[in-house]
């Protein structure tokens, strides 16, 4: 539906079908579909482990466990600081939460990362 739209935009802004033909293509990112939601969760840290396999002895990273799965926590796409939720550590709390499937450490598809399902958090709900 949405490609639809921006077809409808494309050949209704352009003057001719020429240029809708001679148009560039251009890729349109729209945030995924997931909604906000609040869950109860437990806050648990693991090491950090790369694409690889290797561990980083100096780095952990936090975890949501609900569901029975270990949601990793991608704090660059929410809005509450790791310092907030460190201090939850090994203990249970309700979170407003959103579920995304994508990249862990970065947002750039360029770099490496780890890819899988993670969640942002927007509020810590007391």
């Amino acid at each position: 539906m949405k490609y639809l739209s921006i077809l409808f935009f494309i050949l209704v802004s352009c003057g001719s079908q020429k240029d809708v033909l001679d148009a560039p293509i251009v890729e349109v990112s729209t945030p995924n579909d997931s909604l906000m939601k609040i869950i109860e969760a437990k806050v648990t840290q693991e090491p950090f482990v790369n694409k690889v396999g290797h561990v980083s002895p100096d780095r952990n990273d936090l975890y949501l466990h609900y569901d029975n799965y270990a949601w990793f926590i991608k704090f660059s796409a929410g809005s509450v600081l790791r310092i907030d939720v460190e201090k939850l550590l090994d203990k249970t709390a309700k979170f407003s939460i959103m579920e995304h499937d994508g990249l862990w450490d970065t947002d750039n598809p360029e770099h490496q990362s780890r890819v899988g399902k993670y969640v942002s958090i927007h509020e810590i709900i007391q």
